[in-house]
């Protein structure tokens, strides 16, 4: 295991807010990256108080911010005064990436636009992350994944429960995931600078990253194929790929992909040899012609025992399937802490966070260290600019910077 994080001496600037750009920054921090997150004076990133919006679960831990804005530098800066961008500007000057995802308008308003950052730093990597891509009558709307991810893609019709006019958005369930291409397009430009010696600008957008996600049936479309409809349970057109419930009220889904190997694995596991002898189950074929029989018949089975016995049992014959995890469940699921998924922020009295999803074999990742409090690094930061502390004083008293401490 290599003692030196992998993206040690890249120096990232993040201007960005709300998940997905920021989230990006997030997973370089954890590779070891110095990720400087430029908030403004006051009360800082909005995002740091996502935690207390309904219908988000109460707490009085800021989440949200624990999770995206760990292993960061805090540097609370005021973009709309021109001493403020000349700070920007004197940070990107030898910065390797700058990450933003504010609109175009008011990228052009700041002065922080591609063109204008690379007068600056001819080998900057600038990505910039939207709701709906740089094209088109719509690049100023303002895009969330539950908006331009999960609605827009088709996939809130895609899976909604059947019977109901759509699904219900969760929390970040498309900003993390294309966080993860916001990250891939990152480096995608530091190896092309590798080859070239000169920057760029990569991009990716909630909306293409939905598309993306939801591409098979779009595909499916695109090729003429009906739209997909989402049966009902009771009436699912494949008994062994749905879920079911357990005697104790948890589920599993059967994933059973292989039909003709695996179904009987599946009659030994839950001990119903007989249904091997039943004509309505007698190949594949019949099976998905009484389906709605079999999943009656599974129901049934499923609900006798509780889920223990049958993960035990499904496990042992091999057959594919998977636990319906409660989000309670997620913080003790052995798989995942033996993956390392849920590390403890260092002096942090235990607390757990979310891992990125990137390893690479022989790197360790840095530990999760705590999220900032606003403005933490600012005097760190501006002093390896090479301003004094006399300046520091100055350009704090008139706003133009917010000390971790300040109250001015």
């Amino acid at each position: 295991m290599s003692d030196t994080p992998l993206l040690e001496g890249i120096k990232v600037v993040e201007v960005a807010t709300f998940v997905l750009a920021p989230a990006a920054g997030t997973i370089m921090g954890d590779f070891g990256a110095e990720v400087i997150h430029v908030e403004g004076p006051g009360i800082g990133d909005p995002y740091r108080y996502l935690h207390t919006v309904a219908p988000f679960p109460v707490s009085d831990q800021p989440y949200c911010w624990i999770l995206t804005g760990r292993n960061k530098k805090s540097v609370a800066l005021n973009l709309k005064d021109a001493e403020g961008r000349a700070i920007l500007y004197r940070l990107v000057a030898d910065a390797d990436v700058f990450i933003t995802n504010f609109h175009p308008s008011v990228v052009s308003d700041l002065g922080l636009g591609w063109e204008e950052l690379a007068g600056h730093n001819e080998r900057l990597v600038y990505a910039h992350a939207t709701g709906y891509g740089d094209a088109g009558e719509e690049i100023e709307k303002p895009g969330y994944d539950a908006t331009a991810w999960w609605a827009r893609s088709g996939m809130m019709d895609t899976v909604r429960p059947p019977g109901a006019d759509h699904a219900i958005a969760t929390a970040g369930m498309g900003d993390n995931p294309s966080a993860v291409a916001l990250f891939g397009a990152i480096m995608m430009g530091l190896y092309r600078r590798e080859r070239t010696g000169k920057g760029s600008k990569v991009k990716t957008s909630l909306m293409a990253n939905g598309v993306w996600a939801n591409s098979i049936f779009i595909q499916a479309a695109l090729c003429g194929a009906p739209a997909f409809e989402p049966p009902a349970h009771s009436e699912s057109p494949n008994a062994l790929i749905s879920a079911y419930v357990c005697g104790d009220g948890e589920a599993l889904y059967l994933a059973m992909i292989n039909d003709p190997v695996e179904w009987p694995r599946l009659v030994a596991a839950i001990g119903r040899k007989d249904l091997v002898d039943d004509p309505r189950f007698a190949d594949a074929e019949s099976r998905r012609a009484n389906s709605v029989a079999l999943v009656a018949v599974l129901d049934e089975t499923f609900a006798s025992a509780p889920l223990s016995r049958w993960r035990q049992a499904l496990d042992d014959h091999e057959v594919t399937f998977g636990i319906v995890n409660r989000i309670a469940d997620v913080a003790t699921d052995e798989q995942m802490c033996a993956n390392g998924l849920l590390p403890e922020i260092e002096g942090s009295d235990g607390l757990r966070t979310v891992a990125s999803p990137i390893e690479v074999e022989g790197v360790a990742k840095l530990p999760p260290l705590q999220a900032p409090v606003l403005g933490q690094h600012t005097g760190e930061v501006l002093a390896s600019l090479g301003f004094d502390e006399a300046a520091v004083r100055d350009l704090a008293e008139r706003r133009v910077v917010q000390l971790a401490a300040s109250t001015t």
